[in-house]
């Protein structure tokens, strides 16, 4: 599953929230089927199915609101029942998600071996959203000698991605490595 967005602030009397967006086009929203509402600390990445508490919602409305998304349930028709639910996490499907060509999913890239220059240098355990706008691919360093993390940002032009053998060869500049080592 695939978190979307968190229900930040209800809005009004009919049960609508303003959401904190983490998807990149929720007006794409009204389209996905099989909405799942969870608890704030319940995590279903890997999960198929959504296990009580969660619930699987239906999307009753979608608007904008002052350039934030606004949206209401079948399940929730008015803010006394809302209240309950404010903070809650929205999730979907992995299979209600479609890609562009060349896209992937950041949980594709757990436990790709990486390589520099042919040289397997460790391998991903996550990838990060910034603020900046770009990935942070996070790194065990495997290299003799060395032990932690890196973290290397998702530059395209240096990354060669072959996610069905768990591959990723990156091109870094010089010395990104190793900036833990400088004097």
């Amino acid at each position: 599953m695939f978190l979307l967005a968190h229900l930040a602030k209800i809005q009004g009397l009919k049960g609508e929230f303003l959401l904190h967006e983490i998807m990149d086009e929720p007006e794409k929203l009204p389209r996905i089927e099989g909405l799942i509402l969870a608890p704030p600390d319940m995590v279903l990445d890997h999960a198929d199915s959504a296990p009580a508490p969660a619930r699987v919602v239906k999307l009753r409305a979608f608007r904008w609101h002052q350039d934030r998304a606004c949206v209401a349930f079948d399940e929730i028709p008015d803010r006394t029942t809302a209240e309950a639910f404010k903070g809650w996490a929205l999730w979907m499907p992995e299979p209600q998600a479609t890609l562009e060509e060349g896209e992937s999913f950041r949980h594709q890239w757990i436990g790709c071996d990486v390589f520099v220059k042919g040289e397997k240098v460790g391998e991903v355990l996550r990838l990060d959203p910034t603020s900046m706008g770009y990935d942070m691919v996070i790194m065990r360093d495997l290299r003799k000698g060395r032990t932690g993390q890196r973290d290397i940002p998702f530059i395209k032009a240096w990354f060669t991605l072959d996610l069905p053998n768990y591959r990723i060869e990156v091109d870094p500049p010089e010395g990104l490595l190793d900036l833990d080592r400088l004097d």
